[in-house]
């Protein structure tokens, strides 16, 4: 079963052929295998997200769960996430220092003879003229490129930082370039904040102003822009300017914005119901202003979101499923400090480029989450939930080793552990 998810994985650096989804295959060999087991603390908060997504389907719409366009477009979160619940069936001895650090010299070098031709077609600096010339390699949108590049961007750093090398900083640079040319403003802004936040000492307290800041931000363009005489539910918006990368901007902040808003507060507990954002909606029943159940639905499987994750899961899942789903990054960011932390001093460093990873590529899916639709697009979130799927199945190289058990809750801060000698290796 491990080597279904590293196979996933390494098929991560397209979505022409889906098959990075079958990260999720052994969910179905070995369910079984959930019953009479310690998980860690951020599992919770995963599954009462999937279990309100479930039931807010069935509420809303339960055909949909049968249609293969929900889990490509609306449902898309079931295809990211199932591989992090996948994780905690199987079990592998590797080094994830190795794994993922052959995956990232493989992921950039097969963008290499890609990004040649384009360069060789356009030119580094040909996206300020036009816009639509941008990089996309082996993605079908240019968001999805731009987001994959900024996770493997995080990747790249966290191999780095676990063992300082040439190779390595030639491709982190090679790596940055291609997601400079994919244009995608919001997955280089998030690829930016993760230097800050390993500058500033990985604090939590970093982490918080950030999540702070993006939700104040997300709401107050929302509200700026939001026009009272317009109804939001029906109206249809269209786009004025002719620049391409304007004409975005304008309807996200002057649609999709005020229309998520405005969803989130017809129904600000549990949201109108998971995947309509895009929909039409006839009418609503409200039942003391905080919940309101939709009927006379025109159901869209589409690409039409909020382009914020934070408003999007507002206006479907309301406060409740934003609170899940902020919950299950903080303690995930948290684990995987600490995972850090053990492997840096008591475990020789094996796994701590795999848990460094996961825990800037949080911060950096976080923060491209504020402008794009990115907490549940597999080509952004897949390479993070199938790195986590393999950090829940390892498993020490000797039975009688000190490990760090990646399935129990932990009770201490392994960051406080002071063994005779730091072994983290340089090169």
């Amino acid at each position: 079963m491990a080597y279904i998810s590293l196979v996933a994985l390494f098929l991560t650096v397209t979505n022409l052929v889906p098959l990075s989804a079958i990260g999720f295959i052994p969910l179905i060999f070995c369910a079984w295998r959930f019953y009479g087991r310690s998980y860690p603390d951020f599992i919770m908060p995963l599954t009462g997200f999937t279990v309100l997504a479930l039931l807010s389907t069935l509420l809303y719409n339960p055909q949909s769960l049968t249609e293969f366009e929900f889990y490509r477009r609306d449902g898309n979160f079931f295809i990211s996430y199932a591989p992090i619940f996948a994780g905690c069936l199987y079990a592998h001895r590797w080094d994830l220092n190795k794994v993922l650090r052959t995956f990232f010299i493989f992921a950039v070098v097969i963008n290499l003879p890609v990004y040649a031709y384009y360069i060789a077609t356009n030119g580094l600096l040909s996206i300020f003229v036009n816009p639509n010339d941008s990089f996309g390699s082996y993605f079908i949108a240019r968001n999805a490129a731009g987001g994959f590049f900024a996770m493997l961007f995080c990747l790249g750093v966290a191999c780095y930082l676990q063992r300082r090398s040439t190779l390595i900083l030639a491709l982190l640079a090679c790596n940055a370039l291609m997601l400079f040319s994919t244009y995608s403003r919001g997955s280089l802004l998030g690829a930016l904040a993760v230097l800050p936040y390993l500058y500033l000492g990985r604090k939590r307290w970093v982490l918080a102003t950030l999540l702070a800041g993006l939700l104040v931000a997300s709401f107050a363009i929302a509200i700026y822009h939001t026009d009272p005489t317009v109804d939001y539910m029906g109206y249809t918006f269209s786009i004025q300017n002719q620049d391409a990368k304007l004409a975005n901007l304008n309807i996200r902040y002057e649609w999709l914005w005020p229309r998520a808003l405005a969803y989130f507060m017809q129904s600000p507990l549990v949201g109108m119901g998971f995947g309509s954002f895009d929909d039409h909606i006839g009418t609503l029943a409200s039942y003391f202003h905080l919940i309101a159940i939709p009927s006379d639905i025109t159901v869209e499987h589409s690409d039409s979101h909020a382009h914020n994750s934070y408003l999007n899961i507002l206006a479907e899942m309301g406060v409740v499923g934003l609170a899940l789903m902020l919950t299950f990054y903080w303690k995930l960011v948290d684990w995987c400090k600490q995972g850090a932390a053990f492997a840096a001093l008591a475990d020789g460093g094996r796994n701590f480029a795999a848990y460094r990873f996961v825990e800037i590529g949080s911060v950096c899916l976080l923060v491209m989450s504020a402008t794009e639709h990115r907490l549940v697009t597999p080509s952004n979130v897949l390479i993070l939930s199938l790195v986590v799927s393999l950090l829940l199945a390892a498993r020490p190289l000797r039975a009688a080793a000190p490990t760090f058990d990646p399935r129990v809750a932990r009770k201490a801060k392994v960051a406080n552990e002071r063994p005779a000698q730091h072994v983290v290796p340089s090169r």
